[in-house]
C-alpha cells in the first residue's frame, strides 16, 4: 500500500519525494518531504569547495608556482601541456591558462562541480583555452581522437586532506604519471613532508581512552583492563590544533620528518611495483630523537607541508602555530587541518632520552608507535590496527572527553549523593553513560540502565563487571514498558542525558520523552533543560557560507549560486559544530528562548517564545550560537559556554571542547551597534517532537 501511494505521489510530481527520517527527540524513524533531488544537493552543500577557495595563501602559492613551472617550460622551448586533475570549479586551470599554456585538459568526476566548472570556464572567457573531462583522471585516455591529444608535460592537481594521503594522492599521482604525463614532467605541488611531534596532552588523552572516576576518597570507578593500550579508532582524529592553548600540551620532542613524497617520481610512491599486490602503497619508517623535556608521551600531533616547485622555493605549510615555518599569522583553513594520533601505550621519558618513532602509511592512512630502550616495542603492525575494545568504534572523540570532563562528574556525583541511599532505585537513561556506575558506587540499592544499542550495552557491561556492580545495577536493552516500570518501584531517573543519535543539543531531550511515557510525578536528575542563545561574530567559520565572488582575479559567481541553491533545499536552520576550533566574539549577552521542566510530564500544546537578542557590543554579526544547560539540582551543566564572565576584554568566549553547539549562520551579516536588536523565534511542538529556530 505504501508502495503505490509512494508511486502515485511521484506520478503527480517531480519536485519532492517521502525519506525516512530519524527523529531525535521521539527517538524513531518517520516520514517526510524532501526534495527529490536532496542527496545530490545535500553533496553539493556539504562540499568544502568554499572553504578552499577561500584558503588565499593556498590560491596563491599555486598561482605562483604554476606560473614558474610554465616559464621554465618555455625556456626549455616546449609547448606547453597542462593536466588538472579535480578541477573543481576549474580555478587552477583558469590560472594556467592566463599564464600562457598552449593547452589544458580538466578532469572532474563529480558532475554537478563538473558542470559548474564550464560554466564557470566560460564565463571567464577560457572555454576555447581549457578541455573539460568529466571523468576520473584513471578513466583519461591519450592519442588522437581520445581524452588527450598527448600527454602533458605540467600536473596540476589538488587531492590531498588533513592527513595528506587520504583522498588517494598516492595512486592518483602513481596513474598520472605511468599513464598521462611525459617523462621529466612538471609536478604542482612537487613534493611533500609528513611531520610528527610527540607530546603530553591530558586533553588529547581524553578524547582516546576513558580514566577512572573519583567518587571520594575510597571509592572510584575503575575502567576493564581491555580498554587499556588499545589502538584506537580506525578514524582520523583532525582537528584545529591552532585553537589549542599551549598551556593544554607539554611538546617533549621537536617535530621530526617522519616521510617525504616526490609527486614526480613514481618509482618512489610505491614499495612494491605490482600494483596488483595487496599493499603496494605500504611503507615504514624508524627515527630517532631525543626528548627536550620530561613528561609522558601520550600524544603524536601530525601535519604536512608542501614544496609547490622542484626548487622548493614556495612552500605550502599546514603547521600549527607553534612550529610554522613562516613564523606568521596562520593561515585558517578547514579543509587541511591537524591530526593527532596516540601511541599503543603511554611512556614516560626523561629530558636527554631518545625516543624512538616508528610511523606507517598505507594507500590512505598514517599509524605511529614510540618506544624507549626502557620501553621496547613489542611489535608494530604492517596494516592499519583497529580498535580491539571496542569503545573506540562506539563513541567518538567528544563523547570520549565528555565522560572524562571531570568537572561533569563531579556535578553528577555531588548532586546525586544528595539523593541516594541505600533504600534508592534509580532509572538511568541514555546511550554509554557511566552515571549507572556513579549511583551504584553512591550506595543505591538497585540501578536499571537502559542501554537500547548492542554495542553500548557490551561496553557498560564490561564496566559493570570490571567494577563487580552486577548484583546492583540491571542493564536493559530496551525501554521498560509502563507496566514493566511500576513493578521497578524506582524513586529517582538520571541521565547525562546524551544520545547517539542526537546532533543538536536540544536533541537530547529524549530523556524526557522516555520519562513522560513512564511517569508523570518522578523524580529526575536533570531536572531542567534550559536553551539559550547568543549573537556572534565568528572569525573564520563564516567562511565554509559565505559566497566566494572572485578568487585570484577570476569571477566564481556561478559556484556561489550553485552551493546558494543547494544549501537553501538541504540546510537545518540551525547546524552542528565544536565552536571551540571556530573562535568568535560575543555580540550579545547570553539569552535564554526557552526552558523545560523535565520532572513533569510534558504538555500537548504548541510553545511560541519570541525573543530579542540586543547587542551589547558592536561588531559583525555573522552568526547566532545555541546550547543548552542541565539542572541538577543546585548546579548547572552548560554544553555550551563554561563560564560566561571569563570572556576575554575583547568579547571572545570559551565553548564546552566535548559537545557541539548549535550555529545559524547569517547570509548577509548585519553591523551590530550596542543596543541594536535582532528577532529569534522558538516555536516547540510537542506531540511531533520539533523545536524550529527561525530568525
Amino acid at each position: 500500500m505504501l508502495k503505490s501511494v509512494l508511486t502515485a505521489f511521484q506520478l503527480r510530481s517531480t519536485m519532492s519525494i517521502f525519506v525516512s527520517q530519524f527523529n531525535p527527540l521521539l527517538g524513531k524513524n518517520e516520514w517526510v518531504l524532501q526534495d527529490e533531488n536532496y542527496d545530490y544537493h545535500q553533496e553539493i552543500a556539504r562540499s568544502s569547495y568554499a572553504d578552499m577557495l577561500h584558503d588565499t595563501e593556498r590560491n596563491q602559492k599555486y598561482f605562483k608556482a604554476l606560473k614558474k613551472a610554465i616559464e621554465q617550460r618555455r625556456t626549455m622551448n616546449e609547448q606547453v601541456n597542462v593536466l588538472d586533475i579535480g578541477t573543481g570549479t576549474g580555478l587552477l586551470s583558469m590560472m594556467a591558462a592566463k599564464c600562457g599554456a598552449d593547452s589544458i585538459t580538466a578532469c572532474e568526476a563529480f558532475t554537478p562541480m563538473a558542470e559548474c566548472a564550464k560554466k564557470v570556464i566560460k564565463r571567464n572567457g577560457f572555454e576555447d583555452k581549457i578541455k573539460l573531462i568529466p571523468k576520473r583522471s584513471t578513466e583519461l585516455t591519450v592519442g588522437e581522437g581520445k581524452d588527450m591529444l598527448q600527454k602533458a608535460n605540467i600536473l596540476v592537481t589538488e587531492v590531498f586532506d588533513t592527513e595528506l594521503i587520504g583522498e588517494g594522492a598516492l595512486s592518483t599521482y602513481y596513474h598520472a604519471l605511468q599513464y598521462l604525463l611525459e617523462p621529466n614532467c612538471s609536478v604542482v605541488p612537487h613534493s611533500a613532508r609528513v611531520y610528527v611531534q610527540l607530546a603530553q596532552c591530558p586533553l588529547g588523552k581524553n578524547w582516546n581512552e576513558v580514566q577512572p572516576i573519583t567518587i571520594d576518597k575510597t571509592k572510584s570507578i575503575s575502567v576493564p583492563k581491555e580498554m587499556h593500550n588499545c589502538s584506537g579508532a580506525l578514524h582520523l582524529h583532525d582537528l584545529q590544533l591552532n585553537q589549542l592553548h599551549q598551556s593544554k600540551f607539554q611538546l617533549i620532542t621537536d617535530p621530526i620528518t617522519v616521510f617525504c613524497f616526490d609527486f614526480s617520481d613514481k618509482e618512489k610512491l610505491v614499495t612494491d611495483k605490482n600494483l596488483n599486490s595487496a599493499e603496494p602503497f605500504n611503507a615504514k619508517s624508524l627515527a630517532h630523537i631525543t626528548a627536550n623535556s620530561s613528561g609522558t608521551i601520550d600524544t603524536l600531533f601530525m601535519w604536512w607541508d608542501l614544496d609547490m616547485d622542484k626548487e622548493g622555493e614556495i612552500l605550502l605549510s599546514c603547521a600549527p602555530y607553534w612550529a610554522h615555518p613562516e613564523r606568521k599569522e596562520v593561515q585558517w583553513r578547514d579543509h587541511w587541518m591537524q591530526a593527532i594520533y596516540y601511541p599503543s601505550k603511554y611512556i614516560a621519558v626523561e629530558a636527554g632520552e631518545e625516543v624512538s618513532l616508528t610511523s606507517c602509511h598505507d594507500e590512505y592512512s598514517w599509524w605511529f608507535d614510540v618506544s624507549t630502550k626502557k620501553e621496547p616495542q613489542v611489535s608494530i603492525s604492517d596494516v592499519l590496527p583497529v580498535c580491539s575494545c571496542g569503545i573506540h568504534l562506539t563513541y567518538g572523540r567528544n563523547r570520549l572527553g565528555m565522560l572524562n570532563d571531570s568537572v561533569r562528574n563531579q556535578v553528577y556525583v555531588n548532586e546525586l549523593k544528595k539523593v541516594i541511599n541505600k533504600d534508592t532505585v534509580c532509572l538511568s537513561i541514555g546511550d554509554g553513560s557511566l552515571i549507572p556506575l556513579i549511583a551504584a558506587k553512591l550506595g543505591a540499592k538497585k540501578v536499571f540502565a537502559v542501554e537500547t544499542h548492542k554495542h553500548n550495552y557490551q561496553i557498560i557491561e564490561s564496566f559493570i563487571k570490571s567494577n563487580n556492580a552486577e548484583g546492583v545495577i540491571t542493564l536493559l536493552d530496551k525501554i521498560p514498558t509502563k507496566q514493566q516500570f511500576d513493578l521497578m518501584k524506582v524513586d529517582i531517573a538520571i541521565g547525562e542525558p546524551s544520545f547517539n543519535s542526537c546532533l543538536l543539543p536540544w536533541h537530547n531531550l529524549h530523556f524526557w520523552y522516555i520519562l513522560s511515557e513512564l511517569s508523570s510525578t518522578l523524580t529526575c536528575y536533570p531536572n531542567k533543560m534550559k536553551i539559550f542563545g547568543m549573537a556572534m561574530q565568528f572569525r573564520d567559520l563564516s567562511k565554509i557560507r559565505s559566497a566566494v565572488k572572485t578568487c585570484e582575479g577570476f569571477c566564481l559567481e556561478e559556484f556561489d549560486s550553485m552551493i546558494e541553491d543547494s544549501s537553501l533545499r538541504v540546510d537545518r536552520n540551525i547546524e552542528a559544530e565544536v565552536l571551540w576550533e571556530y573562535p568568535g566574539k560575543a555580540l550579545s549577552e547570553p539569552l535564554e528562548i526557552a526552558s523545560f521542566d523535565l520532572s513533569s510530564i510534558f504538555e500537548e500544546n504548541k510553545v511560541y517564545n519570541e525573543h530579542t537578542l540586543t547587542f551589547t557590543r558592536n561588531g559583525t554579526c555573522n552568526g547566532i550560537a545555541f546550547w543548552v544547560e542541565f539542572q541538577y539540582g543546585t548546579t548547572t551543566i552548560s554544553t555550551g559556554i563554561i563560564n560566561s564572565e571569563e570572556k576575554t576584554s575583547d568579547g571572545y568566549v570559551t565553548w564546552d571542547k566535548h559537545t557541539r553547539q548549535g550555529v545559524h549562520l547569517l547570509n548577509q551579516p548585519i553591523d551590530a551597534t550596542s543596543n541594536g536588536k535582532f528577532p529569534v523565534t522558538l516555536t516547540y511542538h510537542p506531540k511531533s517532537g520539533q523545536i524550529n529556530i527561525e530568525f
